[in-house]
C-alpha cells in the first residue's frame, strides 16, 4: 500500500471565486492519486472518503491518501462502489470479475456473493448493475437492472419492467427507458425517480407503479445532468454549471441550490459526493483527478476592480449589514456597495460623533461629514498640534485621546482630555502620558482605562490620579475590550491578551504557534465565544474556559483556528486602528485584512471537530502492519511508529492529540504532531500502556483509546532466568563460602599443624634443653665433684712427693738404702699422679666429643675386635687369651667414641688383672637395648669395690668420688655411662675372676 502524506497550506492549492465563496483544492498524480481518473466516490461507516480509479482504491482521511492496488488481480482497474455502508460492507468489481470487499477499513478480494451480484443473465442478456450514473462500458446494446427490497427492474433498449421477488410477476412500465444510452432513472436514497423529459417532470416510482409527480424542469432540461449513487444515498443536478441538490423527504422531491461552479468541465466530471457536515463537494473526474469543493462560512469582500487596494484598517458600521471605511467605501458581504469618496482620510481613524457624523483624520486634521447632507459635505477641525488617536462620548463629556510629538525626537507623549462639548471646547480636565496612547475605555465604575506603547493605566477622576497597573513590565496595549459579564480584556503587541481583575492583570496562555502574541482585537459573540484575529488565523475560544484556565493552571488551553481555506483571502488581519472590528445588527461580525474585509455570522460557523480515532496501524522498522487494542513487538525492533488514522476534512490545525506512557512516570502528555504518527522509543520488555486523547468539542471534551504494548522479553531478561541467575548466583556463593570456608579451615589446620609441629619441635627443644641444661648441670655438678676429688686426692701425692724431697734434702748422709725409698716413693707417687692426670684428659676429650657426636650406624663386633686387637699382645705376655663372640651381624648406632672407651677401659682392667686366663667378650642384641658382657678370670674384684661403685651408678650425682683409692677407670666408665642413659652391673664370678654386664641403650639421647 502506498500512502502519500499532504500536509495542508503547502500542498493545497486554493482557487477563490468570490461571487460564489468557497474554496478549491486539487489533486491528482502529482499530489496523492495513483491516477488521474476518479470512478466513485463513497463515504463508509467510519468517516473515511474512498475513491477507485484505474490504478487501485484510495482511502482518504482529510490530510492522507492511503494507496491500495497490489491486490492478487490480474487488473488493479476498478469503477463503482456497491453495497451498505452503514452495514460496513462496500464492493467494487473490477474487470475480471472478481470483487474487492471494503470490511473495517480494509479492502481484501473475496469471492464474488451471489446475493450482490453485478451481473445477471435472463434470457440470454447480460443485465449489468445500475447502481450510480456511471455504469460499466456505457455503449449502445448494454442493458441493466437495479434491485429493491421487494423487487428488481430490468432496463432495457425499449422497455422497462419490475419483477417481484416473491410472485416473479413482471409490470412494464410505460416509459422510455433510455436517454443517450443512460437510464431516465435515479434513485435518492431507496427510492426510484424516472425523468419524463417530453412532460418536464419527475415521476416517483415504486413496486413498478408511478405514485408521484413532481414538477421539476431543471432536473428534465436535456442540458442538465444528473449524478446519483444508490450506495450514498445522494442525488445532483448539474445544470448551467450550477450544481443543485436533489433532497427528497416527506414525499417531496425538491432542489437546492448548492454551488456555481466555474471551470467545471462537465464531460470529465464522473461523480459527486457531498459532505454534509463539513459541507464539502467531492467531485470525481474522468482526466483531473479529484476537486475539493469546500463551501465557506465566511466571506472576504472586497472590490472587483483589478489591482484595486484591498487593504482594510479601520472600519464602522454604516447600517444594518454594511461598513463604511475612511475612504468612504460602503461593504457588505458580496463586495462594494458604493462610495462616498473621503479621499482625504488616512486608513487607521474612523469614527461617529454625538449626532451620528462621521470623523475621519489626515494629520493633525478632523474631517466631519455631516449626517443630514448623506455624509457628502463636510468640515475640517484643526486639533493643533495633537494629532487625535480616538474619542468618544459618555455621561454628557467627550473623552479624547490624543499624542503629541517631542520635540527633536520621533518619540510621542499623550494627552487624555475631557471636553463638555463638541468640538473639543470648554476643557474639564486633561491627564498627561509620557508615552503614545493607543487605546481608551470607560468602565462600569465610571474609570478610564488608558493603553499606551508601554502599558496600561488607570484615572481614576473622582479622586484625579493616575495608576499603573502593569508595574514595571513594558506592555504595548493593542485594545481595551469590556466583555457582557463585566471582565475587562487587554490586547497586547507581542506579549498575548491578558484579563484585568482587581486592578491586577493575568495573563492567559497562548497558542501552540504563538499567534495569539499579537492579537488585534477580541470580539465576543452571543454564545459566550471570543473571536481573536491576528497576523496569522482567527482563534476562537470560550470565555468560560478561559475563565476555568483561571481556577486551575494545568488546565490545557486549546483554541480552534481559522485560516484561509475557511473562506479568508489572506491569513493576516489588521489591527492598530482606533477600531479593529466591527459588529452589524444582522449578527455578522466584519473583520479588516490585508485582502478584504471578512463578513461572518459568529452563531452560522461552525468548529469542526473530529469525531473518532482509529489506532490500528503501525509501522515497524519499515513495515507497516495491522492490530487491534493489543500491539506486540520485539526488543529487537529498531523503530516503531504508530499511525492515528482520523477522519477529518477541515483545518487540520485544530486536531490535538496528545499522548502518554501510563508507566513512563512523568504520567505528562506529548503532543502528536500534525502527521499523526507517534514514535515509541526505548520501551522495555513487559506489558505497556499507551493512553491516546482526542479533543472533540470547544468544552475541551476529549475521547480516549488506550493501546496494550507487549513486548516479550528476552530469555535472559524472563523471571525464571534471573531466578536461575539468583539461583546459580546464591549456589556459588555458597559452594564459595563453603570452598573458603573449607580453605581457611585447611590453612588453620595447617597452620594448626604447623604450630603443633613448631610447639612440638620447640617442647622438644625446650626439653632437650631442660635435659640439657639437667645433665649440664649434672656435668658441671659432677666436674665439680671430680675437680674438689682431683684436688683432695693429688693433694696427697704432690705433698708426699715434696716432703719425700725436702727429707732428702735435709740429711746430708747419703744412705742408699733411705736414697732408694725416697725415690720408690717419689716414682710410685709420681706415676700415680701420671695416670691419674692421663685418665682425666681421657675423660675429657671423651666428654668433648659426646657433644658433637653423630654416630652412623656400626658392626659393633668390629669395634670389639679392634680393642681385642690392641690388648691381644698385652694379655699374651700375661699368659691370657681374649675371645670376642660378639655376634658379626649385630649393628648399633652408639657414639662409638664413647663405647670405645668403655670397652677399651673395661678390656684394660681386665688383662690387667688376669694372668694366666681367659677374658671372653659377649654381645646380645635386645629391642631397646645392647647386651655387652666382659667376663675375666682375673684376681677378681673385691666385694667392696663392687658395692662401692653399685651405689655410686646409682647415686652418681650426689655420691663423692674416691679416685685415689679406686682409680678413675671405673669413676669414668660410670660417668660415660650415665651420658649414654646406660648402665653397668658388676658380679663375682663363681669360681674367679670379675663379669662387667653393660646394658646399652640403643639411640642417644
Amino acid at each position: 500500500m502506498c500512502r502519500n502524506i499532504l500536509t495542508v497550506g503547502f500542498l493545497f492549492a486554493f482557487l477563490l471565486f468570490y461571487s460564489q465563496q468557497y474554496t478549491v483544492q486539487f489533486f491528482n498524480t502529482d499530489n496523492g492519486l495513483p491516477q488521474n481518473s476518479v470512478k466513485d466516490i463513497i463515504k463508509d461507516k467510519y468517516g473515511f472518503i474512498w475513491l477507485t480509479t484505474e490504478n487501485g482504491i484510495v482511502r482518504y482521511d482529510g490530510l492522507n491518501f492511503f494507496v491500495h492496488k497490489k491486490f492478487p488481480l490480474n487488473s488493479q482497474r476498478f469503477t463503482y462502489f456497491y453495497g451498505d455502508a452503514d452495514k460496513d460492507s462496500i464492493f467494487t468489481a473490477v474487470d475480471d470479475g472478481k470483487t474487492v470487499l471494503i470490511h473495517q477499513k480494509i479492502p481484501k478480494v473475496i469471492k464474488s456473493i451471489k446475493r450482490c451480484p453485478t451481473i445477471i443473465v435472463r434470457e440470454n442478456i447480460n443485465y449489468h448493475l445500475c447502481i450510480s450514473n456511471y455504469s460499466y462500458s456505457p455503449s449502445p446494446g448494454v442493458y441493466f437492472f437495479m434491485d429493491f427490497k421487494k423487487g428488481r427492474y430490468f432496463i432495457t433498449q425499449n422497455s422497462f419492467v419490475y419483477e417481484d421477488f416473491l410472485s416473479k410477476s413482471q409490470v412494464k412500465l410505460d416509459v422510455k427507458p433510455l436517454f443517450k444510452n443512460d437510464p431516465n432513472a435515479f434513485t435518492i436514497g431507496d427510492i426510484l425517480f424516472y425523468i419524463d423529459r417530453n412532460a418536464k417532470k419527475v415521476k416517483k416510482i415504486e413496486e413498478g407503479k408511478i405514485t408521484g409527480s413532481y414538477d421539476l424542469p431543471i432536473v428534465a432540461d436535456v442540458r442538465s445532468k444528473i449524478f446519483w449513487n444508490r450506495t450514498n444515498g445522494q442525488g445532483f443536478v448539474l445544470n448551467n454549471n450550477i450544481l443543485y441538490r436533489c433532497i427528497y423527504n416527506n414525499g417531496t422531491l425538491k432542489l437546492s441550490k448548492l454551488i456555481r461552479l466555474d471551470h467545471i468541465d462537465e464531460s470529465n466530471l464522473m461523480c459527486i459526493y457531498y459532505d454534509e457536515k463539513y459541507k464539502k463537494l467531492y467531485l470525481g473526474s474522468s482526466t483531473d483527478g479529484l476537486k475539493i469543493v469546500s463551501l465557506t462560512d465566511f466571506t472576504s469582500s472586497k472590490k472587483n476592480i483589478p489591482k484595486s487596494s484591498a487593504v482594510f484598517y479601520a472600519i464602522q458600521p454604516y447600517n444594518d449589514s454594511c461598513v463604511i471605511n475612511p475612504a468612504g467605501e460602503i461593504y457588505n458581504r458580496y463586495g462594494l456597495v458604493k462610495s462616498k469618496n473621503f479621499d482625504k482620510s488616512i486608513s487607521y481613524f474612523l469614527n461617529f460623533d454625538r449626532q451620528g457624523n462621521i470623523v475621519t483624520r489626515r494629520e493633525q486634521t478632523l474631517f466631519v461629514y455631516s449626517k443630514k447632507s448623506d455624509f457628502t459635505d463636510f468640515q475640517s477641525i484643526s486639533t493643533g498640534e495633537d494629532t487625535l488617536n480616538d474619542f468618544f462620548f459618555a455621561n454628557g463629556k467627550y473623552y479624547v485621546l490624543a499624542v503629541k510629538q517631542k520635540k527633536g525626537n520621533t518619540e510621542f507623549t499623550g494627552t487624555l482630555s475631557i471636553y463638555e462639548n463638541w468640538p473639543f471646547k470648554s476643557l474639564k480636565k486633561k491627564y498627561l502620558f509620557a508615552n503614545e496612547p493607543t487605546k481608551m475605555v470607560l468602565t462600569e465604575a465610571g474609570d478610564i482605562l488608558v493603553g499606551t506603547i508601554k502599558g496600561l493605566y488607570k484615572i481614576s477622576v473622582n479622586h484625579n490620579k493616575i495608576y499603573s497597573l502593569n508595574g514595571k513590565n513594558e506592555l504595548s496595549v493593542r485594545d481595551i475590550v469590556l466583555t457582557a459579564d463585566g471582565n475587562i480584556w487587554v490586547t497586547t503587541l507581542g506579549k498575548g491578551f491578558y484579563l484585568l481583575r482587581n486592578n491586577r492583570l493575568i495573563k492567559l496562555p497562548g497558542d501552540s504557534e504563538g499567534n495569539l502574541l499579537s492579537p488585534h482585537t477580541l470580539m465576543e459573540d452571543p454564545n459566550g465565544y471570543f473571536w481573536i484575529p491576528t497576523n496569522n488565523g482567527l482563534y476562537k475560544i470560550r470565555e468560560s474556559i478561559l475563565l476555568k484556565y483561571l481556577q486551575n493552571r494545568n488546565f490545557k488551553l486549546n483554541y480552534y483556528r481559522y485560516s484561509k481555506e475557511a473562506g479568508f483571502s489572506t491569513n493576516e488581519f489588521n489591527g492598530g486602528s482606533n477600531i479593529n472590528s466591527n459588529k452589524l445588527k444582522n449578527g455578522d461580525f466584519v473583520l479588516p485584512s490585508l485582502s478584504g474585509l471578512v463578513f461572518f455570522n459568529p452563531l452560522k460557523v461552525k468548529s469542526y471537530y473530529p469525531e473518532a480515532m482509529y489506532i490500528e496501524r503501525v509501522l515497524v522498522d519499515d513495515k507497516e502492519r495491522l492490530f487491534t487494542d493489543v500491539l506486540k513487538l520485539s526488543q529487537e525492533n529498531r523503530r516503531v511508529e504508530l499511525f492515528i488514522d482520523i477522519p477529518y476534512y477541515a483545518n487540520p490545525d485544530n486536531i490535538v492529540i496528545e499522548a502518554k506512557l501510563e508507566d513512563d512516570g512523568t504520567n505528562k502528555w506529548l503532543s502528536v504532531g500534525k502527521d499523526r504518527k507517534f514514535l515509541l522509543n526505548n520501551l522495555g520488555h513487559g506489558t505497556h500502556f499507551l493512553i491516546v486523547r482526542m479533543l472533540v468539542s470547544d468544552k475541551q471534551e476529549y475521547v480516549f483509546k488506550k493501546i496494550k504494548i507487549i513486548i516479550p522479553p528476552f530469555f535472559y531478561q524472563t523471571l525464571w532466568f534471573k531466578l536461575l541467575i539468583v539461583f546459580i548466583f546464591l549456589l556459588l556463593l555458597y559452594v564459595s563460602v563453603r570452598w573458603r570456608t573449607s580453605f581457611h579451615k585447611k590453612k588453620n589446620r595447617e597452620l594448626e599443624e604447623i604450630i603443633r609441629l613448631r610447639t612440638k619441635t620447640l617442647s622438644e627443644t625446650v626439653e632437650n634443653l631442660e635435659i640439657t641444661q639437667i645433665k649440664l648441670g649434672k656435668e658441671i655438678e659432677q666436674q665439680k665433684k671430680l675437680i674438689g676429688t682431683i684436688t683432695h686426692d693429688i693433694t696427697t701425692p704432690l705433698k708426699f712427693i715434696a716432703l719425700t724431697s725436702k727429707e732428702a734434702l735435709d740429711y746430708d748422709e747419703k744412705n742408699a738404702y733411705r736414697t732408694e725409698r725416697i725415690l720408690n716413693s717419689i716414682y710410685k707417687s709420681s706415676n700415680q699422679l701420671y695416670n691419674f692426670t692421663k685418665t682425666l684428659k681421657e675423660y675429657a676429650d671423651i666428654y668433648n666429643e659426646y657433644r658433637s657426636d653423630e654416630t652412623e650406624l656400626y658392626s659393633f663386633c668390629d669395634l670389639v675386635q679392634e680393642k681385642k686387637i690392641l690388648f691381644d699382645e698385652i694379655a699374651a705376655n700375661h699368659n691370657t687369651t681374649i675371645v670376642n663372640n660378639v655376634d658379626e651381624k649385630l649393628m648399633v648406632k652408639i657414639s662409638k667414641n664413647i663405647l670405645a672407651v668403655i670397652i677399651h677401659n673395661l678390656m684394660d682392667n681386665s688383662v690387667k688383672y688376669t694372668r694366666n686366663g681367659t677374658i671372653i667378650i659377649t654381645g646380645a642384641d635386645e629391642p631397646e637395648t645392647v647386651i655387652l658382657e666382659i667376663t675375666d678370670t682375673g684376681i677378681g674384684m673385691d666385694d667392696h669395690k663392687i658395692e662401692y661403685y653399685t651405689k655410686l651408678q646409682e647415686n652418681i650425682e650426689n655420691e663423692k668420688l674416691l679416685l685415689q683409692k679406686y682409680g678413675m677407670g671405673l669413676h669414668l666408665i660410670l660417668q660415660l655411662l650415665q651420658m649414654l642413659e646406660s648402665k653397668i652391673i658388676i658380679r663375682r664370678n663363681e669360681n674367679k675372676g670379675t663379669s662387667f654386664q653393660l646394658i646399652i641403650k640403643k639411640s642417644k639421647k
